[in-house]
């Protein structure tokens, strides 16, 4: 009867872990990549005008990413109520050139605020629930999916190379944010829309997202990529960032800095594209790769440079690929042309991991 009872607790014992291991795995994804090709391609982009030549996704395609990544305004229909963004999603969706790179290419997404529905928007949006429901109609996101019963959109995808494994992380910067704190100094360098705010009780992502973030982090992959609609590392623009709200940069720090992946963060929002690293020690660092936009760059020369900054801006029209090279543990980040076919880099910087 001892004996029964001890093999009963190790079966609950059993159980209990297999269940909690479960629920920590439900809404990982996975994708499984090209097994032939040395090389792992990761294409994304953003600020993307649906009324514009959306020609530019037939030269995307052209670079055959395994997956591709819109990472926020992938529409714009920040108009009165949500019918101009479900009008400006019904564009996109119908246009032939997207469709052709959808059926080519494994296509990931997240919105940010013109997708979202109001610009610089965050939790206060009324018609948040509607947009979100657009989004995943537009995603096509399968019902069983968790982002259909709960708030938010962060999202979580493994990619499997042999036995390889990349982590992408898909934050919500938008349905839990706090107001960014409206500047006193407009358009002076560094304040030119908000500044810095200490404030204990502003969130970007929310307790829920953040309890969630902290379990995904914990997890050891080979190589993991953040996705934030909007900048992570940079300081020194008033602008949206996450530096406005300094306490939550830090608590992503501490996550990200004590873990032993390769972490990489990938970001859009500025209508210029850069590349950006934080040294936390010898051994470990940061890259962030902003790339924006797609097919509305400014049209005046960004000269912004950030003391976390590797290099120059670029303020034409890019897109973002990183390529992994498996056999050389080289991790190549680049910003294209996605209106010349087979272009040269506009930027670039090698790591190796």
């Amino acid at each position: 009867m001892i004996e029964l009872m001890r093999y009963k607790s190790y079966f609950f014992i059993i159980y209990i872990f297999c269940l909690v291991f479960y629920n920590n795995r439900i809404n990982a994804e996975e994708i499984n990549l090209n097994y032939e090709d040395n090389i792992t391609t990761i294409g994304f982009g953003s600020c993307n005008d649906q009324t514009l030549s959306q020609k530019f996704w037939q030269n995307i395609n052209s670079y055959n990413p395994d997956i591709f990544l819109q990472i926020g305004d992938n529409v714009y229909g920040s108009g009165d109520g949500i019918y101009d963004l479900a009008e400006a999603y019904r564009s996109l969706k119908n246009n032939i050139y997207y469709r052709d790179l959808s059926s080519n290419t494994k296509i990931l997404g997240i919105w940010d605020d013109h997708d979202y529905g109001v610009n610089d928007g965050g939790n206060n949006y009324k018609y948040k629930h509607e947009s979100k429901e657009l989004f995943l109609k537009f995603f096509n996101i399968k019902k069983n999916d968790e982002r259909n019963y709960r708030d938010g959109l962060y999202k979580e995808y493994t990619l499997n190379y042999k036995d390889k494994h990349i982590q992408i992380i898909i934050l919500d910067t938008r349905f839990f944010k706090s107001d960014f704190k409206l500047t006193d100094q407009r358009n002076v360098k560094g304040k030119e829309r908000y500044i810095v705010d200490y404030s204990k009780n502003k969130t970007i992502l929310g307790h829920k997202q953040w309890i969630w973030l902290e379990e995904k982090l914990s997890q050891k992959f080979d190589i993991r990529i953040i996705v934030s609609s909007f900048q992570v590392l940079p300081l020194d623009h008033g602008w949206e960032k996450w530096g406005n709200f300094p306490l939550e940069q830090e608590r992503l720090y501490s996550l990200v800095k004590n873990t032993s992946s390769h972490t990489f963060i990938i970001s859009g929002d500025r209508h210029f594209g850069a590349i950006y690293k934080k040294q936390f020690n010898k051994s470990t660092s940061i890259y962030e790769l902003t790339s924006s936009s797609l097919n509305k760059p400014l049209k005046f020369s960004i000269k912004e440079q950030d003391s976390m900054q590797l290099g120059e801006s670029i303020s034409e029209a890019n897109f973002g690929l990183i390529s992994i090279d498996w056999a050389k543990n080289k991790i190549s980040l680049e910003l294209k042309s996605p209106n010349k076919k087979g272009s040269n880099s506009l930027l670039r910087h090698e790591v190796s991991f």
